[in-house]
């Protein structure tokens, strides 16, 4: 049976096999630290028009609506082709479909680098949003083929951590480059990175044993999202990351700038220096919740279900504060809080990872990464629509009202996560989000906070 994206080797020792690379030896972390290195950069061209929101506005003369446009097909992209990315995960394996990723992220920011148009910056966007969409599951598939399952949790969590990297460097270090050579030479700059790092994927192999073996489906496309919509650890993971990831995808990569300097009057330097601060949050938050979750995942229900609610408690109080002028340390929580939920979306792989069979495993995390994006994109192009309703002005009680969608589907997020993982009086209070062994390797007892499948 060939491995799935979300799921382990065939063992969990890290005994050398074939070709004598241990799972989780130096090999398997030097392999990591390159797929690590494509979500970084991919993670830097799915935020990179944050802090270039103005300048995109004056480059391209439009108004809000339309320079959402950017973001949402982006954003949209990523997310249609999320099922489709995972069925070409498992049948042409992660090193070619990264460097192919990688190779569509260059050509689209060269497109955007030297558009001055709108039809060509759109394409140049949506080319990015293409590639961007091959990167993670395939990051998590070497994951899961280079080491142990004990492993898995803490290294989703930290392939988290680089793409919060990735975001660091597309907040302040940018707006920096976009000052100092414009707009031409940085985002051109930008796709040859990605260009050069093509090359060293290369080197990558899929597998420690040798060539990954190929999948052969033997049910329709169709049958297996019924089959693995099915399993409650799938919703749970769905609608983990609707919650949790969104939030902050929305003031990432698009209205955080905005919303703080235009909305808040916040002065641009801070501005920069609390999202900075917010996308260096889920490189401390990713790894003690992957650590969190990989030694006791009994608490991964609660975990999320606390998470969720403080995240949705926050955006409540930023659309509901009077007058819209949301104090700055409340602002700035409210940043990074929703970072923090990023940082715990990682989570949701998890569940879904353990809920269904190995050859199910990428449409599963393809299911999961939908619930996120497509939170994210109906946010920010909601946000974008309302601005515009409201006048066209980037003030405080605007920026309420534009918030109002993406504050909705964080507080219906929060409480669906909360009945798909509550605990069942059936278990004696300790079920399971699992329908059983996603390994053919040596059970390993996971007790979990959800029940276990059903339909619901």
């Amino acid at each position: 049976m060939n491995p799935a994206v979300l799921t382990a080797p065939r063992t969990i020792s890290s005994a050398p096999i074939a070709t004598g690379h241990p799972l989780g030896g130096r090999r398997a972390w030097s392999v990591w630290a390159v797929a690590a290195a494509v979500y970084l950069t991919a993670f830097f061209h799915r935020t990179s028009l944050g802090v270039a929101s103005l300048a995109a506005q004056q480059r391209f003369g439009v108004d809000a609506t339309a320079l959402s446009t950017f973001a949402i097909l982006q954003l949209g992209v990523y997310m249609a082709m999320q099922i489709p990315s995972g069925v070409m995960a498992d049948r042409f394996g992660p090193r070619r479909m990264l460097g192919i990723a990688l190779l569509i992220m260059a050509l689209g920011e060269a497109l955007f680098a030297f558009a001055t148009t709108m039809p060509l910056a759109v394409l140049g966007r949506a080319l990015v949003g293409l590639g961007d969409a091959l990167t993670f599951i395939n990051v998590i598939r070497l994951i899961a083929s280079w080491f142990p399952r004990r492993r898995f949790t803490l290294l989703i969590a930290l392939t988290g951590m680089t793409g919060a990297l990735g975001q660091i460097v597309g907040t302040a270090p940018l707006s920096a480059a976009l000052r100092a050579f414009g707009w031409t030479p940085t985002f051109l700059g930008v796709g040859l990175v990605s260009g050069l790092l093509s090359i060293v994927v290369w080197w990558v192999r899929d597998h420690p044993g040798g060539p990954m073996e190929r999948s052969i489906a033997r049910t329709s496309v169709r049958a297996d999202l019924r089959a693995v919509f099915a399993a409650r650890g799938t919703r749970a993971g769905l609608w983990t990351h609707f919650a949790t990831m969104s939030s902050f995808m929305v003031l990432a990569t698009l209205w955080g700038y905005p919303y703080l300097v235009e909305g808040l009057g916040m002065a641009p330097g801070t501005a920069r220096l609390v999202l900075t601060a917010g996308a260096a949050t889920p490189m401390v938050a990713a790894p003690l919740i992957g650590w969190l979750g990989g030694r006791r995942p009994d608490l991964r229900g609660r975990l999320i279900i606390g998470v969720t609610a403080v995240l949705a408690v926050a955006w409540l109080i930023a659309i509901t504060w009077p007058g819209g002028h949301l104090p700055g340390p409340l602002a700035g929580g409210l940043v990074l809080i929703s970072a923090v939920g990023s940082a715990a979306s990682m989570l949701a792989f998890d569940f879904a990872r353990d809920a269904n069979p190995p050859h199910r495993g990428g449409i599963a995390s393809g299911l999961v990464n939908v619930g996120g994006f497509s939170a994210a994109v109906t946010g920010s192009l909601s946000a974008g629509m309302l601005l515009d309703a409201t006048g066209g002005h980037y003030n405080a009680g605007a920026f309420q009202v534009a918030f109002l969608p993406i504050t909705a589907m964080v507080v219906i997020g929060a409480v669906r996560v909360a009945l798909l993982l509550r605990r069942a009086p059936a278990d004696g209070g300790r079920g399971t989000v699992s329908r059983g062994r996603t390994s053919p390797g040596p059970a390993v007892p996971r007790p979990a906070a959800a029940p276990s499948t059903d339909r619901r």
